[in-house]
Order: structure tokens, then C-alpha cells, then sequence
């Protein structure tokens, strides 16, 4: 009889554990309106959210990050198993792992910004020997995507900062002359009334294809991840949260 409960209880404890859902843990670093640590508004939670509500074999969560740790972040000892929307030229074609990105989630687009000036119009961007503002670890096509700070600085004349809000700031008080943002974060993020303060550049530097990032050999691979955003594509969930965040 003992034996019997034993084998009854180790037959419940493989069907709950067969039947709780995997942790998908998702990498996420300061990128507005993408993920921000300044609002509990942004579009991986937003995903995350969708997500989890959709089916039961997973259960994602959110890590926040430093942009430089992504990589180490999705290796075999690393913290997470998927990071969303990042293109494939950030670095994770020279990864030391295997990597599968899904397919684009959003397109997004990268222009300098200056402050509006009287007189100032499109050729100031052409201007040598501007001030620029950067964000550490993120990408610049214009400089060959570097990512050492102090080539930046140094050999580039570009100031890394740890926020758009930051160096928008040192932007209109005139200690910077240029910054980079993405159509995205200029779209839902900025205000009116700084926007209005603005100068766009009408070129585009760069353009992104925006996908999910999944180290295969971990908790979900990019095929499975993109069977759920496919479901969300197909019931509108996802344009709805692009649209909520006026993408």
C-alpha cells in the first residue's frame, strides 16, 4: 500500500511539474518606447503581457539589463533566453553562439536632431566638427557601429549618456549640437511642446528591422516564439499595441 501512494505521488509530481509552464526569461535594457525603466508603460511589457495571456506553455518575464550586457545576457550561463527587438547588425552576427531572430516585429528609423535656431535649417547637419550625444552601448552605423566608449568620445567627438531624456536636455541648453533618436521614440515619447523645440534632419541614417533575439539551446527557440507573434499578428493584438504607442 505505501508503495502504491508512493507511485501515485511521484505520478501527480511529474504531471504538475510536465504541466507548469517554462520560464521564458526576456532581456530588456533602456530603450524607449521598446522598454524604459522611467514608465511601467512600454511595448515588451505590453508583448509580455499578450504573451502570457495567449497560452499556458510559457510564462515570459522581463530583466532589465545594461545595453552592453545583452550579449552575455542570452549565453548558456546568462540571466535570460529571448531579447526583442533588436536588428541583426547589433552585434549578433559575431556572437560565439548560436543565435535565431524571428521575423521583423518593427521597422524602425534613426535621424540626428538638432535644436531649432533662427537661420538654422537642413545643411547644419552637414557641418564638421559638431557635438554629438550618443547613448552608451547602443549602435552608430556612421562610426562603423563602434561601441568603445572611449573611441567614441575620443576619436569621434561623440558623448555617451545613459538617456534620450539627458541628453535631450544638454541638447536645448546648447551644450550638445546633435543627438540621434529613432522615429519610434520620437513618435511616442516626446512631448509637444519639446518636439516644437526640435530641428529633424529629413534623412534617415540608419533603418532597423526590429526582431526577437533567442538563443536556441535555451528556453524557447525563434520558431516557437514566432508561432505566438504570428498569433498575435493574425488577431490584430499586436498592431493594437503598436497603435497604443502611436506605432
Amino acid at each position: 500500500m505505501k508503495q502504491f501512494v508512493i507511485l501515485i505521488l511521484s505520478v501527480i509530481a511529474i504531471a504538475s511539474a510536465n504541466s507548469a509552464p517554462k520560464e521564458v526569461r526576456i532581456a530588456a535594457y533602456e530603450y524607449p518606447p521598446y522598454f524604459t525603466t522611467e514608465n511601467t508603460r512600454h511595448l515588451v511589457g505590453d508583448i509580455v503581457k499578450a504573451l502570457n495571456s495567449k497560452q499556458s506553455d510559457y510564462q515570459f518575464s522581463v530583466v532589465h539589463i545594461a545595453p552592453n550586457g545583452r550579449y552575455d545576457a542570452l549565453r548558456e550561463q546568462g540571466c535570460c533566453d529571448v531579447i526583442f527587438f533588436e536588428d541583426r547588425s547589433w552585434g549578433w552576427e559575431h556572437v560565439d553562439y548560436a543565435v535565431q531572430l524571428t521575423t521583423p516585429i518593427y521597422e524602425d528609423k534613426e535621424r540626428f536632431v538638432a535644436r531649432k535656431h533662427i537661420n538654422r535649417g537642413q545643411s547644419f547637419f552637414q557641418v564638421k566638427g559638431l557635438r554629438f550625444g550618443g547613448i552608451i552601448g547602443y549602435h552608430y552605423p556612421f562610426v562603423a557601429n563602434e561601441k568603445d566608449n572611449r573611441v567614441l568620445e575620443e576619436q569621434y567627438g561623440i558623448y555617451l549618456g545613459h538617456s534620450h531624456q539627458v541628453n535631450l536636455r544638454m541638447l536645448l541648453n546648447g551644450r550638445l549640437d546633435l543627438i540621434m533618436l529613432a522615429d519610434a521614440y520620437i513618435r511616442s515619447v516626446l512631448m509637444e511642446e519639446t518636439r516644437s523645440k526640435l530641428l529633424l534632419s529629413e534623412q534617415h541614417y540608419s533603418v532597423h528591422q526590429l526582431s526577437a533575439v533567442s538563443n536556441p539551446g535555451k528556453a524557447i527557440s525563434a520558431d516557437k516564439l514566432e508561432v505566438l507573434l504570428s498569433e498575435l499578428r493574425q488577431t490584430g493584438e499586436l498592431q493594437q499595441i503598436l497603435s497604443k504607442h502611436r506605432l
